[in-house]
């Protein structure tokens, strides 16, 4: 009876972990499904698919045959590229430039949409976040500590765990109620219990630019951007390749419908993926002016095409409001182009252009850090501020030990040096050496006998043992605020560089 009873625990037991697995099944399945963006998996993943699907089963080619439907699809590819990259990312995100007429405003609006990456206060917001949060696995909507795969589609078609704080940042970058935002950001100097340092005048101006006809347009689009983007992704292409092109209905459905709404998307995408992926060599990678995160200048042509000319992301992160992907005046930069003729046209004005000394200071101030950090692993000797001090007589007693008798000490600015290591590649010989053995060989050294090179300084330091104190040091004291001083300048410079703080990427 013992026995049985025994069995019967063990399966009740069992029972009990198996119903408890099969809940935790359940419930993963259930958060799995309900964290996926339907939306946006059927825009960037499920149509793009169909098309491809169609394509294979037909024979068809992937480019058009009918030649009118293929200069539609190049034209009708980079005015909605332009809509987007000028538009939701300059315009509306960046502030680069300011629009003079609101029909600019609408065509951004409207022909932005049909790229399927969300509406403008959407995807405005989490770009800011990217640029304020970059590699912060939690708070940067598309981090590439993630992976190639979550910063190119999953953070599109997967919902984040933290939707509500991007609801809140949504609401204070775009809020939908400025006239709230307006008394929050009014600020009491008088009140010490508040904390305004994070905020900059760079954030209090891009609010008061959000005027009432903006934030109307932006929940203008944001309430109709589905039909937006159906009206332009598949009602504008083929009406125009039907009516103006002679081809069918489904090859402007395809053409410049579908699989040009999948290039846009491959372009945009792969500045998230591919310029911030540093173990993707054949980008040719660099970082100019930040390599704390890893945004990156691709500095390879088929990149800057792939990403429509926005490559130099290194570029991009430090200077957002520049409405250039960079300050070469040759990279390929169709946006940077778009804007500055419908400049010239007068449809847009004050256009933002990082000054190129404030772009040489940056770029000096990062390859500082490099020659530092590359510095700081490199062996350049005891400091002489860390050196003993030792007397003339403590040294001569050094000199005589039988322990010391095969070494060789010589002392140049009243710095001792044990030079052993080095006297049998000593180009002058062993014997001029023991012949300074123990003796001041400054001159000698400086051009007495021989001028050594600034590599033979720099092996020298290496050998330094001690300072030798005969009470009037000044000499040696200039050499250590000239070469320490310099290394202190230098790491109170990064430090300031690197202590800034931005209340959002458009303060920067």
């Amino acid at each position: 009876m013992a026995h049985s009873g025994s069995a019967n625990q063990f399966i009740s037991h069992a029972s009990q972990l198996k119903n408890t697995h099969m809940k935790e099944m359940r419930r993963r399945k259930r958060d799995l499904l309900r964290r996926i963006n339907y939306s946006y998996t059927f825009t960037v993943a499920v149509l793009p698919l169909l098309a491809f699907i169609y394509l294979l089963r037909t024979g068809e080619s992937f480019i058009p045959q009918n030649n009118d439907t293929l200069v539609f699809c190049c034209i009708y590819y980079n005015l909605t590229m332009l809509a987007f990259t000028a538009g939701y990312h300059k315009y509306f995100t960046h502030n680069s430039f300011k629009v003079r007429y609101n029909w600019v405003k609408y065509f951004f609006a409207i022909f932005g949409s049909s790229v399927g990456l969300g509406p403008i206060r959407w995807w405005a917001s989490l770009h800011r976040a990217h640029h304020h949060f970059t590699d912060d696995t939690e708070k940067d909507p598309y981090s590439i500590k993630r992976g190639f795969v979550w910063a190119h589609w999953g953070w599109l078609i997967r919902k984040p765990k933290i939707t509500s704080f991007y609801n809140e940042f949504m609401e204070q970058e775009f809020p939908k109620n400025p006239e709230v935002n307006a008394i929050v950001n009014e600020v009491n100097v008088d009140q010490d219990d508040q904390d305004y340092s994070e905020y900059t005048s760079d954030d209090f101006a891009r609010n008061s630019n959000y005027d009432e006809p903006l934030q109307q347009l932006l929940a203008w689009q944001e309430r109709h951007y589905f039909v937006l983007f159906i009206l332009t992704s598949f009602v504008v292409p083929v009406l125009v390749t039907v009516f103006f092109c002679s081809d069918t209905v489904v090859h402007g459905i395809i053409y410049p419908g579908l699989l040009r709404l999948f290039w846009c998307q491959q372009s945009l995408l792969s500045t998230e993926s591919v310029c911030h992926l540093k173990s993707v060599q054949v980008t040719i990678p660099t970082q100019p002016f930040n390599d704390k995160n890893s945004s990156q200048n691709c500095n390879n042509p088929l990149v800057s095409f792939l990403t429509y000319g926005q490559a130099h992301q290194n570029y991009h992160h430090e200077f957002p409001h520049d409405y250039r992907g960079t300050s070469s005046f040759f990279a390929y930069d169709p946006t940077k182009w778009f804007i500055w003729t419908i400049d010239k046209l007068g449809l847009v004005e004050e256009l933002c252009r990082t000054p190129e000394n404030l772009i040489i200071q940056l770029r000096i101030q990062q390859q500082q850090q490099v020659i530092n950090r590359m510095k700081s692993q490199l062996n350049w000797g005891t400091p002489i501020s860390k050196l003993p001090l030792i007397t003339p007589n403590d040294f001569k007693r050094i000199i005589a030990s039988s322990s010391n008798k095969d070494r060789i000490y010589i002392v140049i600015q009243n710095i001792i040096h044990d030079i052993t290591p080095f006297m049998d590649q000593h180009p002058g010989g062993v014997p001029l050496l023991k012949a300074s053995h123990g003796k001041d060989a400054t001159k000698a050294f400086y051009g007495g006998v021989y001028g050594h090179s600034t590599a033979a300084v720099n092996l020298l330091a290496t050998m330094r043992i001690g300072m030798l104190d005969v009470g009037n040091n000044e000499e040696v004291w200039r050499r250590v605020a000239r070469e320490e001083g310099e290394v202190e300048k230098s790491d109170e410079a990064n430090h300031h560089s690197n202590s800034k703080s931005y209340r959002t990427a458009e303060a920067a």
